[in-house]
């Protein structure tokens, strides 16, 4: 509110010697005019406020017509966006902490300030109500807008996300917000991608380029994304705010063609093509950074017997529930892949320690020894499952796989349904 404008107020106050010392105060010399229009009832008050024009009102909780919250209630009905700054003659903290509870934006005790007390109330009431109205539009925007949006901390936490962003990505809010954002990276990026990314976000504060990502049900599409750093009054990061443009729809031949190309199609799940570059990836990126990197090899038990008492159909009907199972089995930053046949494999990219990598293959083991529904007939089936990781058992995607195939091969000879670690690379 600018000092050379006359703030118009509407005191709604029976009492006439209360109103007339408020008009004193707000008389007095100082930076701002106050223009002050005084009604006794709420019915008058109500009548003058649906006329427009009025920038704060000061209530009476206590009027002829009304008392208590009821009467802030009507007048925060008519009022919409103006300001209220209760007014109260009891020193009732319980009353007026209540009013700001409800809606008020401040509250006085009459009698009880001066001038310069009221005239502060009015201006910071008008300024927090425009602020208010602000974030309720900022917050509007973020939730209907039809673009992705993301908030991080300065660390990468996750720390809100919008509607839209939820109904591209499939991901929930809980399964997002607290996270680092690379829960949504599709590992087809190598680790300069990011490292560039990174430094010009540091450099510049701000970072756009077209990207692939990873949806909850582990499909991979690309967006455009722009990634902006919020700054605080020292120059300080407190976050950034990364905006995504999905391209599915623009780019629809291509991401044909990269599905073609990387998924299964039986199964829906990265084929093997597409395994080989996210294990060679993941296995750079674990050594680089001194990380751990689990591989799960799986071969199901008896599914050739599936096969020829069934047939192939019935038996695509198993490895697309094999499919289903794992996803369902292992973790939200775990890669299911199918090499073909009834093989399967899990990229383990969050691991702490091998007791991580066995909690998962314990899992799986599990979740595909219960029996299958096949033609209305339970057949019972079971797993195989070797475990290697970085850089214990290998220390490139090739050795790593072999060693991975070597142990599933030893936990079928050991009587089946069962993991097995491999040998420690050069034993």
């Amino acid at each position: 509110m600018t000092a050379d404008k006359a703030i118009a107020v509407l005191l709604i106050e029976d009492n006439l010697g209360d109103s007339r010392l408020i008009e004193i105060h707000l008389a007095e010399q100082t930076g701002y005019l106050f223009r002050v229009t005084v009604r006794p009832t709420l019915d008058e008050g109500l009548r003058t406020l649906g006329e427009g024009g009025i920038d704060v009102v000061l209530l009476d909780l206590s009027l002829p017509d009304s008392q208590g919250l009821e009467t802030l209630r009507v007048v925060l009905e008519q009022a919409g966006e103006t300001p209220v700054v209760v007014l109260s003659g009891l020193d009732d903290v319980a009353l007026t902490v209540r009013a700001v509870q409800n809606g008020a934006q401040d509250y006085l005790v009459k009698g009880r300030g001066d001038g310069e007390v009221i005239r502060r109330a009015i201006l910071h009431a008008i300024e927090r109500q425009r602020f208010r109205s602000q974030l309720l539009m900022a917050e509007a925007v973020f939730n209907h807008t039809g673009t992705g949006m993301m908030v991080t901390d300065a660390n990468g936490m996750v720390t809100r996300v919008n509607p839209a962003f939820l109904d591209v990505t499939g991901f929930t809010e809980s399964e997002v917000v607290g996270r680092t954002a690379w829960v949504l990276s599709s590992d087809l990026h190598d680790p300069s991608f990011h490292q560039d990314m990174r430094r010009h976000l540091d450099q510049t504060g701000t970072w756009e380029g077209e990207v692939w990502s990873r949806r909850r049900d582990g499909s991979i599409h690309p967006e455009w994304l722009r990634v902006n750093a919020v700054q605080g009054p020292t120059g300080t990061i407190l976050g950034y705010v990364t905006i995504f443009s999905d391209l599915t729809f623009r780019a629809r031949a291509e991401e044909d063609l990269v599905r073609q190309a990387t998924t299964d199609a039986l199964t829906g799940l990265p084929n093997r093509a597409l395994f080989g570059r996210l294990l060679a990836s993941g296995v750079q990126r674990a050594l680089r950074y001194d990380r751990l990197l689990g591989l799960l090899f799986i071969d199901l038990d008896g599914f050739k017997a599936v096969n020829d008492r069934f047939g192939h159909e019935a038996g695509d009907d198993v490895l697309r529930e094999v499919a289903r199972r794992l996803r369902r089995a292992v973790r939200l930053s775990d890669e299911v892949a199918r090499l073909g046949g009834d093989e399967f494999t899990v990229l383990l990219s969050e691991v702490r320690g091998l007791e991580d990598a066995e909690m998962v293959a314990a899992k799986v083991v599990q979740a595909l020894g219960a029996p299958f529904m096949v033609l209305g007939e339970r057949v019972p089936l079971s797993a195989s499952v070797g475990i290697a990781t970085v850089p214990t058992h290998g220390a490139d995607a090739e050795q790593l796989l072999r060693a991975a195939d070597e142990a599933m091969y030893a936990a079928k000879k050991a009587g089946k349904n069962r993991y097995t670690f491999a040998r420690r690379a050069g034993l």
